[in-house]
C-alpha cells in the first residue's frame, strides 16, 4: 500500500508543471487511513463496490455527478466530481486505485483498495494524504482531519454494506 501511495505521489508530481512558487517548502502532511473488514473475498468485494468503475465513488460519498473528462478509466483518466473537483487516476492494480487532485493547493491524494485477509474475508482500506499547512492553526488542522475522516469512513462503511449485501 505504501509503495502504491509513493508511486502515485511521484506520478502526480511528474504530471504537473511546477515552479518554485508552486512547491510548499514546509509541507505538513496529514495521512488518514479508514478501514472496514468485509465478510467476502477480495475479488467479490472489489466487484461489488464498483472498484473498476472510477465514478462509483459518488454513490458512497453522496455526490451528484461524475464525468470522465479524459480517458476511459485507466491510468491517466481524469474524473470531474460534482462539476468542480478534478481527480487524476495515477495508479491502478487489480484491487486498488490511486488518484490525485492536480489543481489542489494541498497536493491531495487518495487510495481506495481492497486487501485480501484470507480466502473468505477482505478489508477495504481508504487512505488520504494531503498537505494541511494552508490551515494555519492546529485546531483548524484537527477539525479538517476529523471532517475528512468522518466523511470517508462513512463511505467505507457504505462500501462494506454493499459488498456484504446478498
Amino acid at each position: 500500500m505504501k509503495k502504491i501511495l509513493m508511486t502515485a505521489t511521484f506520478l502526480a508530481a511528474a504530471a504537473m508543471p511546477a515552479t518554485a512558487a508552486d512547491i510548499n517548502p514546509t509541507p505538513n502532511w496529514a495521512t488518514i487511513v479508514m478501514t472496514a473488514d468485509v465478510a467476502k473475498p477480495a475479488d467479490v468485494t472489489w466487484q461489488r463496490i464498483g472498484g473498476n468503475d472510477y465514478c462509483s465513488i459518488i454513490k458512497y460519498l453522496g455526490m451528484q455527478s461524475c464525468t470522465l473528462t479524459t480517458g476511459t478509466g485507466g491510468v491517466g483518466t481524469m474524473r470531474l466530481l460534482n462539476g468542480t473537483i478534478q481527480e487524476l487516476l495515477v495508479s491502478r492494480t487489480s484491487h486498488s486505485y490511486v488518484y490525485a487532485q492536480p489543481t489542489s493547493e494541498i497536493f491531495y491524494h487518495g487510495t481506495m483498495a481492497v486487501e485480501p485477509v484470507d480466502a473468505t474475508y477482505s478489508r477495504i482500506v481508504y487512505t488520504l494524504l494531503y498537505d494541511q499547512s494552508p490551515l494555519t492553526t492546529p485546531e483548524a488542522q484537527a477539525a479538517n482531519r476529523e471532517q475528512r475522516r468522518s466523511r470517508f469512513q462513512a463511505a467505507v462503511d457504505k462500501m462494506k454494506q454493499a459488498a456484504e449485501a446478498s
